[in-house]
């Protein structure tokens, strides 16, 4: 004898999945959401480049300071003068022409002095020595760049009131 199936089981369909659910499109939030993290990063990208750029000449400078030549004393003797030229040239990317290039003697090594919080006085003593007929032997070249390259890690790059000190030393000199 069969078994007579029940009615109730013969009205039942099979159980189907529903569709799966995709993530397109988007709800609106998400785009902005999206939108702003593009636009930060962005941003961050151009700042991060435009400091780099900012720091370019310290870091050439630094690289320049650093490949002097002190081998011999002969090339010892001229490093004086090198080593205020790079350090002039250094300030002049980072304010103008006029404002760095007249200082000379104890007005440059005072405006030298108001860019860092600690000057070696060796510093100024051994780029003084450049006007004499004895340059510097070689361990006093290698020490001048020591302390150069420190002078540089310290004021570069120059802070905004740099030109108002620099004004200000020119309008001294007048």
């Amino acid at each position: 004898m069969q078994p007579t199936a029940n009615p109730a089981l013969t009205a039942l369909k099979d159980i189907h999945t529903p569709e799966a659910i995709s993530n397109m499109p988007m709800a609106l939030g998400y785009w902005l959401v999206l939108a702003l993290i593009l636009i930060a990063l962005t941003a961050l990208m151009f700042k991060v480049k435009q400091a780099r750029r900012h720091r370019a000449p310290k870091r050439e400078v630094l690289f320049a300071v650093a490949s002097l030549d002190t081998s011999s004393d002969k090339h010892a003797a001229n490093i004086p003068v090198q080593i205020n030229s790079l350090i002039k040239r250094a300030a002049m990317s980072y304010l103008s022409r006029e404002q760095v290039a007249s200082l000379q003697g104890d007005s440059w090594h005072q405006w030298m002095a108001q860019q860092v919080n600690t000057v070696n006085p060796r510093l100024k003593a051994l780029l003084d020595r450049r006007y004499q007929r004895e340059g510097l032997t070689q361990k006093e070249a290698e020490e001048l760049k020591i302390l150069a390259s420190h002078w540089l890690k310290q004021a570069l790059p120059l802070k905004k009131d740099a030109q108002n000190i620099a004004t200000s030393n020119k309008e001294a000199q007048c």
